[in-house]
């Protein structure tokens, strides 16, 4: 189920949803196509008190890794903002501690893309630079095999003939 496919390093696209229908079957007041709502803290617990799930825990906390990291779901983290239980019910509230954690989280990840990107540009220059010096190399040693054809190897000059001539 959790193929390491371009891009989609948690579930495929199929898989998600595939997970999304499930529990928008399973709990359709709280998982809409057209609607985002941030879920109460421990929903995941909640979801796994189920004894007849369909899919893994690790197949759902993956999907639900992903669903809260999504543009609309973040957005919805503003102070006072209400948190939903499954079955659709106002649960809480979002807290001025949870934007901050959030915006901290945020802040990390961007720093961690940062990181990766630089070092897959240093991995490009790196590579060119090898490539070209390699390059080099070889256009180098095929010239010194050309202006050397004439030269005996290793340095001995032996003639073949006659001992008298």
């Amino acid at each position: 189920m959790t193929k390491k496919t371009s891009g989609w390093y948690l579930l495929s696209p199929e898989d998600y949803n595939k997970v999304f229908d499930y529990l928008s079957n399973k709990y359709p007041k709280l998982f809409i196509k057209t609607e985002v709502f941030v879920f109460k803290k421990g929903v995941n617990h909640d979801i796994f008190n189920d004894t007849e799930l369909k899919f893994s825990k690790t197949a759902i906390r993956k999907f639900l890794k992903l669903y809260t990291e999504q543009k609309k779901y973040v957005e919805l983290h503003i102070e006072n903002t209400p948190r939903y239980d499954l079955e659709g019910n106002k649960a809480g509230f979002v807290t001025k501690e949870d934007v901050e954690s959030l915006a901290k989280k945020l802040q990390e990840i961007k720093k961690q893309l940062a990181a990766k990107k630089s070092k897959k540009l240093e991995q490009r220059k790196y590579n060119k630079t090898s490539k070209e010096n390699k390059s080099n190399n070889q256009d180098s040693k095929a010239e010194s095999v050309s202006t050397n054809n004439h030269k005996s190897k290793l340095g001995l000059n032996i003639k073949i003939g006659n001992k008298n001539e």
